[in-house]
């Protein structure tokens, strides 16, 4: 890992904690906004607690997605494993994993995130070459 990947800090500040999804946004080390966020609701609470935790890369399936594909794991998460950042756009296609969108909306089905694939291509783009990276997790307003 170089000094700037190790000193590389993205932060998801969550601002809803619905039954139908957590919703935040995602920061760069510069506090520019990258993304919006997904989680699923487990009782309005999330699997991953607030805390600061290192994404490593790696190749990973979902159950949904069988096929292998690159993308962060984030590690060390307490009593879980495997919660990654993909695509998804509601609150079930994600088991904890944190789904990445270009906007926060509300449709028929709840709360969701738009354009999640095509944000999730350039999240990954954006660290190209990267191999870890902190991630800090803040919940902010909780309504």
């Amino acid at each position: 890992m170089t000094d700037a990947q190790a000193m590389l800090v993205y932060t998801i500040i969550r601002e809803q904690f619905k039954p139908d999804g957590i919703l935040g946004r995602l920061f760069n080390d510069d506090m520019d906004q990258l993304a919006c966020t997904m989680e699923h609701s487990y009782n309005n609470l999330p699997k991953l607690p607030v805390g600061t935790y290192r994404c490593q890369r790696g190749m990973h399936s979902l159950h949904s997605r069988p096929n292998p594909f690159e993308t962060f794991e984030v590690m060390d998460v307490p009593h879980h494993t495997g919660i990654l950042f993909h695509a998804g756009n509601y609150n079930d296609d994600s088991n904890g994993c944190i789904l990445v969108g270009e906007t926060c909306a509300t449709d028929a089905r709840g709360c969701m995130v738009t354009r999640s694939r095509k944000t999730f291509t350039q999240f990954m783009q954006d660290l190209d070459g990267v191999e870890s990276f902190t991630l800090e997790v803040v919940d902010g307003v909780t309504a």
